[in-house]
C-alpha cells in the first residue's frame, strides 16, 4: 500500500510539470514579445498586534459577504483601478537640453526653395506662438516683404518631404545684421501632425558660451550642423560670434536657428564676414515677439532710433536704415557707416554710438531704405 500510494504522488506531479510546458509556437512569441518591466515586491514586514490601531468600518460599509455579486465585483474593480494609477504614476517631462532638440531636429527645420526651380534658397525652423498657432520662420532677405509667395519644404518624422508651395509671407522684418532680418509664415493646423516646434530662448546667450547652427548650406546635401561657435558680444538685437572657419560653404544657412546648451533658438541666423571671422544672427526673442506679436493683433511693428534720448527716426517694418553719415556743423563729411553690415555694437536707442567723436552742433543723417529703394534722407542735428 505505501509502495502505490509513493507511485500515485509521483504520477501527479509529473503531470504538473508536463503542463507548465509550452509549445514550440508559443514559446518564440514569447521571445519575440517585448520584455516587461516587473517591480520587486519588497518583503513582508510582520507588526505585532498590539501595535496595530483598531479599524473601523467607513459608514455605510458593509461586508463583502452581504453584498451581490455585481456590488462586489465592483468594489474590487474600484481596488484594481486604484493600484494601477498608483502605480503608473505621469512620468517628469524631459529636460530641454541640446542633445534632446537634435535627435528630432530634422522635423524642426524649413528649408526655402524656389517656386519653379526647386532649388535651395535659404533655410528656416518652425515655432508655436502663446496663441497655438505654427510658423516658419526664415530670413526676411531671402523671402522679401509681407504678401510675398515662396515654396518651403520640410520633414516628417519618417523623413518624407512635405511641401508648401503657395506659403505666404505673413509679415517682415527689414535687411541687415543691426536690424530685425526675419520673416514668419503662418502656417495650416494641418503642419502639426508632423512638425516640431522649437522653444525660443527667454534672454541672449551669455559671453564666452558656445552655440551652433542647424540650416541647409548650399555646400551641403541636406541639413548640416555648425558647432564652435563663440559668442564675442550679444546686445539688444545682434548677437556676434567668432567662429575658427568661416568661409563661403555658410551661403545658404540664412534663417536658421542658432541654438544654445539647452536646445532653446537664442538667435536666427543674419549673416557671416570671412576676412573678421565673425558670424551673426539677431536676438530671437525679441525679433519673434516683434513680428508674431504684432502680425496676431494686426499691427505693423516698428524701430524707435534715438540721439541722446531724443527720438528722431521711426523705421517700420520691411524698411532699413542704410547709411548713416557724420557731418560737422560746415556740412564736412566726417565719416559714415553702412549700418546693414556694421559689426561693431549698436542700440538703436542710443544711435549717436554709432560715432563716439560727435559733438554739439554736428550733423547726423539717415538714409531710409525699403526694398532696396532708397525712400527718403533724414538730417538730425546734435543739440
Amino acid at each position: 500500500m505505501r509502495i502505490f500510494t509513493l507511485l500515485l504522488c509521483f504520477l501527479l506531479s509529473a503531470s504538473g510539470s508536463f503542463a507548465q510546458k509550452l509549445p514550440s509556437k508559443n514559446a518564440w512569441r514569447g521571445l519575440l514579445r517585448p520584455k516587461q518591466a516587473f517591480q520587486a515586491v519588497p518583503p513582508l514586514k510582520y507588526v505585532p498586534a498590539a501595535t496595530v490601531s483598531p479599524v473601523r468600518p467607513a459608514a455605510g460599509y458593509r461586508p463583502a459577504a452581504e453584498l451581490t455579486k455585481q456590488q462586489l465585483a465592483n468594489r474590487l474593480e474600484g481596488t484594481v483601478m486604484q493600484q494601477v494609477l498608483s502605480v503608473h504614476k505621469p512620468q517628469p517631462p524631459v529636460q530641454p537640453s541640446l542633445e534632446h532638440t537634435e535627435k528630432y531636429i530634422r522635423q524642426s527645420l524649413v528649408e526655402v526653395v524656389g517656386r519653379a526651380s526647386g532649388e535651395l534658397m535659404g533655410s528656416g525652423f518652425v515655432v508655436k506662438s502663446g496663441s497655438g498657432r505654427l510658423y516658419a520662420v526664415v530670413s526676411y532677405h531671402v523671402v522679401g516683404r509681407a504678401g510675398n509667395t515662396v515654396a518651403l519644404r520640410m520633414y516628417d518624422a519618417a523623413g518624407k518631404p512635405v511641401l508648401y508651395g503657395g506659403a505666404v509671407v505673413s509679415a517682415a522684418g527689414s535687411f541687415g545684421i543691426n536690424a530685425p532680418d526675419a520673416a514668419i509664415i503662418e502656417l495650416p493646423a494641418s503642419a502639426a501632425l508632423h512638425v516640431r516646434p522649437l522653444q525660443v530662448a527667454h534672454s541672449l546667450p551669455q559671453e564666452g558660451s558656445e552655440l551652433v547652427v542647424w540650416g541647409s548650406p548650399y555646400a551641403a546635401n541636406g541639413f548640416a550642423r555648425v558647432d564652435e561657435l563663440t559668442v564675442k558680444r550679444a546686445q539688444n538685437i545682434k548677437i556676434v560670434m567668432d567662429s575658427p572657419d568661416v568661409s563661403e560653404e555658410f551661403n545658404g544657412l540664412c534663417g536658421s536657428p542658432v541654438l544654445d546648451a539647452q536646445g532653446k533658438v537664442a538667435g536666427i541666423y543674419s549673416g557671416h564676414a570671412p576676412e573678421q571671422g565673425f558670424v551673426f544672427a539677431v536676438n530671437a526673442r525679441q525679433v519673434l515677439e516683434w513680428l508674431i506679436g504684432n502680425y496676431e493683433k494686426g499691427m505693423v511693428p516698428y524701430t524707435v532710433f534715438k540721439i541722446y534720448g531724443r527720438q528722431v527716426l521711426q523705421v517700420q517694418a520691411e524698411e532699413t536704415v542704410g547709411w548713416v553719415y557724420h557731418f560737422d556743423p560746415n556740412g564736412t563729411l566726417l565719416h559714415k557707416v553702412y549700418l546693414p553690415k556694421y559689426p561693431g555694437a549698436f542700440d538703436p536707442e542710443h544711435a549717436e554710438q554709432l560715432f563716439p567723436d560727435v559733438r554739439h552742433g554736428d550733423f547726423l543723417e539717415f538714409e531710409l531704405v525699403k526694398h532696396r529703394q532708397i525712400q527718403k534722407t533724414i538730417s538730425v542735428e546734435i543739440s
